[in-house]
């Protein structure tokens, strides 16, 4: 054979290769065609047709391995094989003369690890055009570690020729959302529409309630081709209901790998409560031949403060961590979370980050104290911006061995992982001196509130008096103080800001105190989430400590009553947002006392009788007006009108001087001119500010009329 026939064959056997290497790259199902996939010590016997042009097998290698593949030719024409990495590059291949009765066997160092393609066809030439042979495979971890080999059976990706679809589906006249998170940290929601690895989100179902789909879908799709394998975040956003008669809305997750359905997840979202979002989290992850969908749970933003729900504090062994020694470890779905101890010293601040170094990790890190319960955590240090971890400046209350619980967004639920690195460290360097040195003034009562970022947070506590001090009244004739005021009217004081007021020595007064927390403004764009920690104390005695996780515009109220031989008592404590939704009145209201027009009504709310429920009958169109008047000057009233379907028609907490018959500031309540939409029973709800949160207490007068 002349030396250019030769040259033509050789040219014209590389093309076939490939060409059917292209052909293959657009297969449907490969890498679930298990009679494809060639394991470790096994024999294969295939054969070849005149159309079939080339049969092709896979195999996965880590780097460093020798693959040897024997190939017999049983009957019929030359034969020829040939190996290709993922990128179409000839790895080895043998003589292409293999005739009946002949066998070869193919040696190939695999350089790098991931997954490889054997192609066997007829040779260029061969007189018959068909052919059957046996094929057997061997795969020898050469110079790597047993462990290093076993480590990474799973290729980085896998060619799937239908691609991925997540679909989310509901009923309801509500808006969910979608968001897939993949293996490389990438994202698919309706803000995020496109990756670079050809993920793709679809049309927004239900966005912002502006058309209204009788059967919404929302999907995130990957094209045919070569995906990465590893752990996919799924997660669904309640976002709003679009309509008053849509609550909680049930809804169904599918996994769609290939064609074909890998599993779904089914479970129902409420609004969340506050304004708060409701999230549920779930993953699934993706093999070199299947998909494991693994349902999660709800995940609403109070979750941040939950340990995970495997750690036992009792039993857990944390790994010490010193201070400036940054360790690094990863986080998977085999182990979502680990714990770090260190002893601290009470008033010391002290800074934790959690960076992620790899592939998809959304960082999450807590801080536990002495007693079990979590003081501070972190989410994104920079909402928006990053998916890293840092607790600034957080003030340690107490002396003892506290712990870091280093995990991610999900925790057992979520789909993250990769590596972190994670350091201890004291106060930064925007801590201001005044926070860094705090030397807080000790008293009788001392209520203080710690947080970390530069929000402004307003601490008020009012007297059983009914005198309240805060920023605006710093110092009360019951002897009550406000020592400091952080940020407030958004004067930044340092990243470990602090409010604090106190009753000094001998001033210690009998009575029920009330405690409110106002998230009053965020005063900067972005900023982080708030948390806090509310610590009461009386007589030096830990009374109550409350870590919670305000919105902007949210009021947090508990109470606390002082007996007379000086011992505590905390009250129940809770955001105040919801309105009546927060007082279980509705059984009561079933065999309520009736209320008739214009004949006044009296009742005492107390510690133990926190509202007073009420009934009348009412017309569509008929006028009701409604006042409620302390008796006892303490007491700060609270109204409620509720209608026949148990819907909150109205409200008032102070009342218009003028419509009251007063002048100046009023503390009673009135509703005014109310027109009732329907007819049915009504009711009426008499309490005071903050509800069974609130601290004052006292007799009241409510009246009616209606008109």
């Amino acid at each position: 054979m002349s030396e250019s026939k030769l040259n033509r064959r050789r040219q014209y056997t590389w093309l076939l290769l490939i060409l059917v290497f292209i052909a293959l790259s657009t297969l449907p199902g490969l890498a679930q065609d298990s009679s494809r996939a060639l394991a470790p010590g096994t024999t294969l016997s295939d054969s070849l047709g005149p159309d079939a042009g080339a049969v092709t097998y896979v195999f996965d290698a880590a780097a460093n391995s020798t693959a040897s593949l024997s190939l017999e030719n049983v009957s019929g024409g030359a034969l020829a094989l040939h190996i290709s990495d993922i990128n179409g590059n000839m790895v080895a291949q043998s003589n292409a003369d293999q005739s009946a009765g002949l066998s070869t066997t193919v040696d190939a160092v695999l350089s790098a690890g991931g997954r490889y393609f054997v192609f066997i066809y007829l040779a260029p030439g061969s007189v018959s055009q068909a052919a059957t042979f046996d094929l057997t495979f061997n795969l020898a971890a050469g110079d790597v570690t047993v462990e290093a080999a076993e480590a990474a059976p799973v290729p980085d990706q896998v060619l799937l020729g239908a691609g991925i679809e997540v679909r989310l589906t509901w009923t309801g006249a509500a808006d969910l959302d979608l968001e897939v998170r993949d293996p490389l940290g990438q994202t698919l929601f309706w803000n995020s529409r496109s990756t670079e690895n050809g993920g793709d989100f679809g049309f927004d179902a239900n966005g912002l309630c502006e058309i209204i789909s009788e059967n919404p879908e929302e999907t995130a799709t990957w094209q045919p081709g070569f995906l990465p394998t590893g752990s996919y975040e799924i997660i669904v956003y309640y976002e709003q209901a679009c309509d008053a008669l849509t609550a909680t809305v049930p809804f169904r997750v599918d996994v769609i790998i290939d064609g074909l359905s890998s599993g779904a997840i089914t479970d129902v979202l409420a609004p969340g409560s506050a304004g708060q979002q409701n999230v549920y989290v779930g993953r699934f992850v993706l093999g070199a031949n299947a998909a494991d969908v693994v349902p999660g749970g709800l995940y609403p933003p109070s979750s941040v403060t939950r340990l995970p729900s495997s750690y036992n504090f009792a039993a857990d062994v944390p790994t010490p961590i010193a201070r400036d020694a940054p360790v690094v470890d990863q986080i998977n779905n085999e182990q979502p979370y680990l714990t770090y101890s260190f002893e601290g010293v009470v008033n010391e601040l002290i800074s934790v980050d959690m960076q992620a170094q790899s592939d998809s990790l959304d960082t999450l890190v807590q801080i536990v104290d002495p007693s079990g319960a979590v003081i501070d955590v972190n989410d994104d240090a920079v909402q928006g911006e990053t998916t890293n971890s840092l607790v600034a400046d957080a003030r340690l209350l107490n002396s003892g061995t506290y712990r870091i619980i280093a995990t991610r967004y999900g925790k057992e639920a979520g789909g993250t992982f990769g590596q972190f690195q994670l350091t201890l460290t004291g106060a930064t360097g925007s801590a201001t001196t005044a926070v860094s040195q705090l030397n807080l003034p000790q008293g009788d009562v001392e209520v203080g509130l710690f947080w970390s970022t530069s929000a402004d947070l307003q601490l008020l506590v009012r007297d059983p008096l009914g005198e309240s001090v805060f920023d605006d009244n710093p110092a009360a004739t019951s002897g009550g103080i406000l020592q400091e005021a952080g940020n407030a009217n958004c004067v930044a004081s340092g990243d470990a800001p602090v409010s604090y007021v106190y009753w000094p020595e001998g001033f210690l007064r009998p009575g029920t105190y009330e405690v409110e927390v106002w998230y009053q403004d965020p005063c900067v764009d972005f900023a982080p989430p708030v948390n806090f920690t509310l610590q009461i104390e009386v007589g030096g005695v830990v009374v109550a400590r409350q870590r919670q996780f305000p919105q902007p515009g949210q009021r947090f109220v508990t109470n606390f009553t002082v007996q007379p031989s000086g011992f505590a008592l905390a009250g129940e404590a809770g955001f105040i947002d919801a309105g009546s939704g927060t007082l279980d009145y509705r059984e009561e209201a079933l065999s309520a006392p009736i209320i008739e027009s214009g004949v006044p009504a009296r009742g005492t709310i107390s510690p133990s009788n926190t509202y007073d429920v009420y009934q009348f009958d009412g017309t569509a169109g008929e006028t009701v007006s409604l006042s409620m008047s302390a008796v006892t000057v303490v007491l700060d009233t609270n109204l409620y009108l509720i209608g026949p379907g148990g819907v909150e028609l109205a409200s008032n907490d102070d009342g218009d001087p003028v419509e009251l018959g007063l002048t100046g500031r009023t503390t009673d309540s009135r509703i005014s001119g109310f027109v009732l939409p329907e007819n049915g029973p009504y009711t009426v709800i008499a309490t005071r500010y903050g509800n069974q949160y609130g601290g004052t207490i006292g007799i009241y007068e409510l009246t009616m009329t209606k008109t």
